[in-house]
């Protein structure tokens, strides 16, 4: 009885672990293609325009690091 609660668990592991390799390969995956537009659209802008969106960046970083902070 022991044993198969060892192998369920066993079981239970390598199928979440395989789960994980996949989100994970998908994240990885996605987050490549998201970089190639957005560098792709970065190189579109001009100066102005690449001024005002690091701007904006940095705005809404600090903004999320004071939100979360009490």
């Amino acid at each position: 009885m022991i044993r198969q609660i060892y192998i369920f668990i066993y079981e239970l592991y390598r199928f979440l672990s395989l789960i994980y390799q996949i989100f994970t390969f998908l994240f990885k995956v996605i987050d490549k293609i998201v970089e190639a537009v957005m560098t792709r659209t970065i190189y579109r802008l001009t100066d102005s325009q690449k001024y005002v969106m690091i701007h904006i960046f940095i705005i809404v970083g600090l903004a999320l690091v004071n939100g979360y902070n009490p």
